[in-house]
């Protein structure tokens, strides 16, 4: 009997000592649409002071990350959640906590999805991640760049991956990367043929100087590809607009900084919730969330007077009917309106004013030169 009891003590105590499990970490599985172009999902799941647990899930090769808005874990089942994407996942850990097993659903759709724990090692990044900066004294340019008409004339999203190695450009006109070489909104090009706006062009360029480039350098990069490859001639000037200030509202809610392990870059969800369109951005400085503000209306220019720094997480809801109506380019209609009261909710405000502002005037362009 003593023998028995001692072995239930043992046995009690070889329990108790073993390590709670733990989610926290990083894991990444391999998604398979239909479609058979696959994705690389990568989950950091990291624990909060008060035991709770938040994270990230990353697209490695699409370039897309967002924030997660509920992590749970109840040994051993895990549950993960990013409403602005309207997806799920559930799953169980297994192989003695080195993987989770389970579906991921986005809307009506559910595949499996098997996440493994990552180790330095293993980690998939992004292509050029980790690479030191380009010298800052640096004047680089392509040594070889690759101009293709995209196949698919009628998208109107441009993907831009301003600093990485390569540079991409997808679905972009002659009038979009001069947009991009010289920072500037649309309404700040002036003249170019038709063309120039209409055909759309997937861009590749591959640095000649070693280092990720700043993005000044990126833009530098692009402004000799056009004078070089589509004879872009073209002068600077500065023309009066409307424009209107952003501002930070003291009696409306702070902004919240993005967490710092988090590196979303400026990432934009979107889904629908009942009536409304909620955008939610992650990780994003004013300047990019100007950008995103802008291409949802464009009668006025914006600018950034908030005096923010570093990178913050945004969310705007806007009735979806202010997006049925024809768009008249006008503040006054109801989809500037909306947009308007979305970011003052969201703790800013807009101050109207006239201000100068730099155009860039295109005097004579060429389709691009072969490859």
């Amino acid at each position: 009997m003593k023998r028995a009891i001692l072995n239930i003590v043992l046995l009690v105590l070889s329990v108790t000592s073993l390590p709670a499990q733990t989610i926290a970490g990083t894991w990444q599985g391999i998604l398979s649409p239909p479609n058979g172009s696959t994705l690389r999902l990568v989950c950091a799941i990291e624990k909060n002071p008060d035991g709770s647990l938040h994270g990230s899930l990353n697209n490695i090769d699409g370039g897309g990350s967002l924030l997660l808005s509920s992590v749970t874990f109840a040994a051993p089942d895990v549950t993960f959640a990013a409403s602005a994407a309207a997806l799920t996942f559930r799953g169980k850990l297994v192989d003695d906590g080195q993987s989770i097993a389970g579906s991921f659903t986005q809307g009506n759709q559910s595949l499996p999805l098997t996440l493994r724990l990552a180790t330095p090692e293993t980690l998939w990044r992004p292509q050029g991640a980790g690479l030191p900066p380009m010298a800052a004294n640096a004047d680089p340019t392509f040594e070889v760049a690759t101009i293709k008409p995209c196949e698919q004339q009628a998208e109107h999203n441009v993907s831009v991956n301003l600093t990485g190695r390569p540079f991409t450009a997808k679905s972009a006109s002659a009038k979009e990367l001069i947009k991009i070489a010289w920072d500037l909104r649309g309404r700040q090009v002036l003249g170019g043929p038709s063309w120039f706006e209409d055909i759309k062009y997937d861009v590749t360029g591959q640095p000649d100087t070693p280092g990720r480039p700043s993005p000044e350098q990126a833009r530098s990069m692009v402004r000799k590809l056009l004078v070089e490859r589509f004879h872009l001639v073209s002068h600077t000037a500065e023309q009066s607009y409307p424009i209107m200030a952003l501002t930070l509202d003291p009696k409306g809610p702070p902004p919240t900084h993005s967490d710092p392990s988090h590196n979303l870059n400026g990432n934009v969800v979107s889904h629908m919730d009942g009536g409304d369109v909620i955008y939610q951005v992650s990780g994003t400085t004013m300047q990019q969330f100007l950008g995103l503000v802008m291409n949802l209306f464009q009668d006025k220019q914006l600018v950034d007077e908030t005096g923010l720094t570093g990178a913050y997480d945004i969310t705007l809801r806007i009735p979806a009917s202010a997006f049925d109506t024809p768009f008249d380019r006008s503040l006054n209609d109801e989809r500037g309106t909306a947009i308007i009261n979305a970011v003052q909710q969201a703790g800013f405000k807009f101050v109207s004013k006239k201000g100068s502002l730099p155009v860039v005037i295109v005097d004579s362009i060429d389709p691009p030169t072969p490859n």
